[in-house]
């Protein structure tokens, strides 16, 4: 027999795969847990309870929710709630009021269109996008003072150019309300809304400018693809009109003077359909005499409208506004002109308008979102990724200098990815997998990386929703399709990769997401959770509360918070009587500044009565799921390794903790086909009979864990009511049988 002290130092990799059991070469084997379940893997090495969730209200009429974060600054944030037809606005955990009842704003949203939203946000300004309804532009004029309209698009996007010579339209007039005659049956009821851009095809009726020619008053000419009427003067001069709007002179003596009229491009709204030939429009730009003393076949419709769909993906890339996916060209991505959101008509100039249709190869899958990154706009489709970048290193993206390359064939789920540092994260079509799309120096190209292989099994239920929190601890949270959240730690600097699950003491969370904190130091994740209490289904708007511990500094003890859906209460002078109506007829643990008290029932009313007077407590519910369990602890054999040999653990399990306040420990004995047994659980920290749980600990403590031989044996800790728990290293004392 040997006997035998395996250091385990690192926990970084947190919860891996069942596949990576016996992968004692692999890194994240020998920084990973078996199981990693309300505990967070810490980037330092070591593994701490994951935070608990304040109570902060509910949704409006206990509605489904989503949630979107709208940060004018770090330190001016709020978080919008979105339900069916509704908006309400929460700042710092608190409702904005109007009056005595919460702000709201009726919205176009429906349920349905609630989880399709897309939105990106500039300044003071969120829009929004669902792929049913044109774009929206959300405006915030003060906390209680919000508009949501649609985007007010004169000048495009536009389809590419009728081709068909024998389909014409002829127009009434060139400004004001006309009527456009078409050549034979084309107008429909979805092309109220949508926009007309006309081209003169026969300018028989107009000269061509030419230097020195007599001209009169009223005289139209055009010069290159501009139309001038002559305001004042009886000769063209030798200097040609160039302006493109209003009057201008352009010779002193003989005060020529020219008045722009047309670039040769109109621009109309549909208001009404009368007829298969005929429609009502409101002219935008004026419509060029050629379309109306002849029809034109030379005419684009509106990219955007009832008839031919509305974006899907939305995007601010590079001072430009980016959309792609309508219903009719799911694969074509439209740029903006730099600067102007609201300018989308075609151009050549390096920063007008464009649009592109990325080609399929043998099928045609949609655009599902669009994120910016370091280097490029990223592209993601049902079926590939593909980013898009400027070629030139003096200019940003245009026309003239777009490219666009495909980066993987993996495909993506319609959920918007994270970019925490430039590189596109985004779950993958199966749902199950997350992927980042990284430059290689040696290929000088992007390609992807999976970072969930090593928790596959995490992504088993699906990933719904990604969000990142930057501080204090750089994660991932995940919505998982169980209804539970997952966390994935990430620092590709120090090689950290880590997984956990983080349940909510029963509860399903249905939209998660990020805001700053008042000071803007720090990065707040926000929930919906539904719940049941007292038999009535509830949805939550609930706030995480500060990870205990991990930062320097004099954070009290009784701050910590590890229950859910908690009250928070202080009071001054101390008492023993206290008010959760949102926990009414639960089972709820207090975290007091006397220590705590668990298994206490919420009576019907609310009130809920504590065994001592306390000036702090955390009222919540407990998740009795948390846990952590290592892998089979290692013995090393006298000729090779010990896999499939009976082996056990000594008394004596070494570990070093952090600002501790108490847990659990107990050892696991597994064999093939026969239940786990399970050890008696040992307090992680003594204290004395009846002692209050008000003090931390750190350094290295030694509890006696033994275990009976079993093929695979290991540890399993779990959380003590409301008591922090962090720890830095296990040193377990195992014996192999023998051969």
């Amino acid at each position: 027999m040997t006997r035998f002290s395996p250091p385990q130092n690192a926990f970084s990799s947190g919860e891996i795969s069942p596949l990576l059991r016996v992968r004692y070469d692999y890194q994240r084997f020998q920084t990973g847990l078996a199981v990693c379940r309300g505990f967070i893997p810490l980037r330092q090495g070591g593994f701490t309870r994951a935070p608990g969730t304040l109570f902060k209200g509910y949704t409006r009429n206990n509605a489904r929710a989503r949630l979107i974060p709208f940060e004018f600054a770090r330190d001016d944030a709020v978080v919008l709630e979105f339900t069916a037809g509704r908006m309400r606005v929460w700042r710092y955990g608190a409702l904005i009021m109007d009056g005595g009842s919460p702000y709201e704003l009726e919205t176009p949203y429906s349920l349905a269109a609630i989880d399709r939203l897309q939105w990106v946000q500039s300044a003071d300004v969120i829009y929004f996008c669902d792929g049913l309804q044109p774009v929206q532009k959300l405006s915030r004029f003060a906390l209680d003072n919000w508009t949501i309209a649609p985007l007010a698009l004169d000048r495009g996007p536009f389809r590419v150019q009728n081709l068909d010579e024998d389909l014409t339209i002829q127009c009434s007039a060139a400004t004001g309300t006309i009527t456009l005659t078409a050549s034979e049956d084309f107008f429909v009821a979805d092309h109220v809304g949508s926009l007309l851009r006309l081209e003169g095809e026969d300018y028989s009726d107009i000269a061509l400018w030419s230097g020195n020619t007599s001209v009169t008053v009223g005289d139209v000419m055009r010069y290159g693809a501009n139309i001038y009427e002559l305001t004042a003067g009886t000769d063209t001069g030798v200097n040609p009109p160039v302006h493109t709007s209003g009057v201008q002179k352009y010779d002193f003596e003989d005060g020529t003077s020219w008045k722009f009229l047309s670039d040769g491009i109109g621009i109309v709204r549909i208001t009404a359909i009368d007829s298969p030939t005929s429609a009502t429009a409101e002219v935008i730009e004026a419509v060029p005499a050629p379309c109306v003393s002849s029809p034109t076949y030379r005419f684009s419709e509106g990219a955007w409208s009832g008839r031919f769909g509305h974006p899907a993906a939305i995007e601010i890339h590079d001072q430009r506004l980016v959309a792609a996916a309508t219903a009719s060209d799911p694969r074509t991505v439209w740029f903006s002109a730099a600067g102007a959101f609201d300018d989308f008509e075609p151009s050549s100039e390096a920063d007008g308008s464009f649009g592109y249709a990325i080609a399929g190869r043998s099928s045609v899958n949609r655009i599902l979102w669009l994120r910016s990154g370091a280097r490029a706009l990223h592209i993601g489709a049902l079926g590939e990724e593909y980013s898009t970048r400027s070629t030139s290193g003096e200019q940003g993206i245009g026309p003239t200098t777009a490219t666009f390359g495909r980066d993987s064939s993996i495909g993506s789920a319609d959920a918007t990815p994270i970019a925490p540092a430039g590189n596109p994260i985004f779950i993958a079509r199966d749902g199950a997998r997350l992927f980042e799309i990284d430059y290689s120096l040696q290929r000088d190209a992007n390609r992807p990386r999976e970072l969930s292989l090593p928790s596959d099994h995490i992504g088993a239920s699906g990933f719904r929703d990604i969000v990142w929190q930057s501080s204090p601890q750089q994660m991932a949270w995940l919505r998982l399709g169980n209804a539970d959240l997952a966390l994935m730690i990430y620092d590709p600097d120090q090689d950290v990769l880590g997984w956990a699950t983080v349940p909510v003491a029963g509860g399903e969370v249905e939209s998660v997401t990020v805001s700053a904190d008042p000071t803007g130091a720090v990065d707040v994740v926000d929930l919906v959770v539904r719940r049941v209490v007292d038999g009535q289904v509830v949805r939550m708007f609930e706030q995480q509360s500060l990870t205990y511990g991990i930062l320097t500094g004099t954070q009290a003890l009784s701050e910590a918070n590890h229950l859910f859906a908690a009250a928070d209460i202080t009071a001054d002078p101390a008492i023993d009587t206290f008010s959760v109506p949102h926990l009414a007829g639960q089972t709820v643990t207090a975290w007091t500044d006397q220590g705590q008290f668990p298994d206490l029932t919420v009576a019907g009313d609310g009130s809920i009565v504590l065994p001592e007077k306390v000036g702090h407590a955390f009222i919540g519910l407990f998740d009795d799921t948390h846990q952590v369990e290592t892998l089979p602890v290692q013995a090393p054999a006298r000729d090779g390794n010990s896999l499939g040999r009976r082996k056990r653990l000594h008394s004596g399990l070494g570990l070093q903790v952090h600002r501790s306040a108490a847990g659990k420990v107990q050892a696991v004995e597994r064999d093939a086909g026969q239940p786990d047994r399970v050890g008696q659980a040992q307090g992680i920290l003594p204290r004395k009979v009846a002692a209050e749980l008000v003090t931390t600990y750190s350094g290295p403590c030694e509890i006696p864990v033994p275990s009976g031989h079993a093929g695979e044996v290991f540890y399993r800790f779990r959380p003590d009511g409301g008591a922090p728990l962090t720890i830095l290293a296990s040193v377990p004392v195992v014996e192999e049988a023998g051969g």
